[in-house]
């Protein structure tokens, strides 16, 4: 489930604190659910589950309700450490588990980036990202947003899959028909009139 927090510039390290659910040592605490002033930024993070071996997107909306456009600010992807980063969309620059792009919104729009990544072998259950907004001369967040990647156990067939001879099953499901249609005769042989 994605969590996004609207911040104001003179609450932003709180703001950002509360979405990573974590506290901003100096910054002004926030009671649950206590309001958040209105900007009219938007960021929302949604993120899919994935079976290991498998790769799973990472999809971030930048919306902007205000009537004038938003131009050069920054787009922070924060990728957890289980994640491997496959690809990011338009220019997004990758380094250090992290992926940047320069956000320009205009006014009543939306815009979307996306980042494909794969679980690491050591993985756990539930790996978090979090993505943050900063608009230009601003030093810290005005929005940020949070949601985990599932990591998800594979199928028991799809598991099998790679250890199963197709030879194999096709020759099995025969002598399996052979056996029962076999029965089904001798069933009607048996059977009195």
């Amino acid at each position: 489930m994605a969590r996004s927090v609207r911040v104001g510039a003179r609450l932003a390290a709180a703001g950002c604190a509360a979405a990573l659910g974590a506290a901003v040592p100096g910054a002004p605490a926030l009671a649950d659910g206590a309001a958040l002033p209105e900007s009219p930024l938007g960021l929302v993070l949604e993120a899919e589950e994935v079976a290991p071996g498998g790769e799973a997107v990472l999809r971030t909306t930048v919306s902007n309700s205000g009537p004038e456009a938003v131009e050069d600010a920054h787009l922070a992807q924060h990728v957890a450490e289980g994640l491997e980063i496959v690809e990011a969309d338009g220019d997004g620059l990758i380094a250090d588990g992290i992926v940047n792009w320069r956000v320009g919104v205009p006014g009543g729009e939306e815009a979307v980036y996306t980042v494909r990544v794969r679980p690491a072998e050591h993985a756990g259950e539930s790996t978090a990202s979090t993505a943050c907004l900063l608009l230009e001369g601003e030093d810290d967040p005005t929005v940020c947003a949070s949601d985990a990647v599932a990591v998800t156990e594979p199928a028991v067939l799809s598991r099998a899959s790679g250890k199963v001879d197709p030879a194999m099953v096709a020759g099995g499901a025969g002598v399996a028909l052979a056996a029962g249609t076999g029965w089904l005769l001798w069933r009607r042989r048996v059977r009195p009139v």
